[in-house]
């Protein structure tokens, strides 16, 4: 039986033909490539082609290949990822008790979170476009617009509660609209994980 392997996020499919689409990245027929055995005796490790010892790399290149080759892509989502939950959580906390300082604690985490951003959204942009060859399948739109969307519900809400320290105390619809919004960028950060996940831990058939 054939193998034939996603040009664009490696995933092998067994068959006589390529699927239509990439079950895994979207990517469409024409992306597939037949492997032979050779093929899968190499090793298929993610190395950008200018990676040659003989040529002089440019800073922009060996900030790439430092992006790729260390993964620094996933290992910085895990900040908005792994705090953004907790921060909701505090929010949720505050509301039900009243707290200002649970409040405040979720507000220095989604500041901790904002800072991070410039870091999380430049390795992922780097990622995209060399690792993936800035493919615009529907799983990137999805990854990509979601990123965007909880980076412009983060910085609203870090400057509302800078504005309006009391938000989540005061006895007004402020609170639960603040929780609201706080609740679809969790939703957000979690689509953005959840597909970038896919992408780099899927198992390849």
């Amino acid at each position: 039986m054939k193998k034939w392997k996603c040009s664009v996020c490696g995933y092998i499919h067994e068959g006589d033909e390529p699927p239509e689409k990439c079950p895994l990245c979207g990517a469409e027929k024409d992306k597939f490539v037949e492997v032979s055995l050779s093929d899968e005796d190499t090793p298929t490790e993610d190395v950008p082609e200018h990676d040659q010892p003989q040529t002089q790399l440019t800073i922009k290149e060996k900030i790439t290949d430092l992006i790729l080759q260390n993964h620094l892509h996933p290992i910085s989502v895990h900040t908005p990822n792994g705090i953004i939950p907790i921060a909701v959580l505090f929010i949720f906390l505050a509301l039900l008790v009243k707290s200002q300082g649970l409040a405040d604690a979720a507000y220095y985490n989604m500041i901790a979170v904002l800072l991070s951003m410039p870091v999380v959204l430049f390795t992922g942009f780097t990622t995209w476009q060399n690792k993936y060859q800035g493919a615009k399948t529907r799983v990137f739109r999805l990854k990509i617009g979601a990123s965007c969307f909880a980076t412009v519900i983060l910085i609203g809400l870090v400057t509302w509660k800078t504005i309006q320290p009391d938000v989540l105390s005061a006895a007004s619809l402020d609170r639960w609209l603040f929780f609201m919004w706080s609740g679809f960028m969790l939703a957000a950060i979690g689509l953005a994980g959840h597909l970038g996940g896919q992408l780099v831990f899927t198992k390849k058939k």
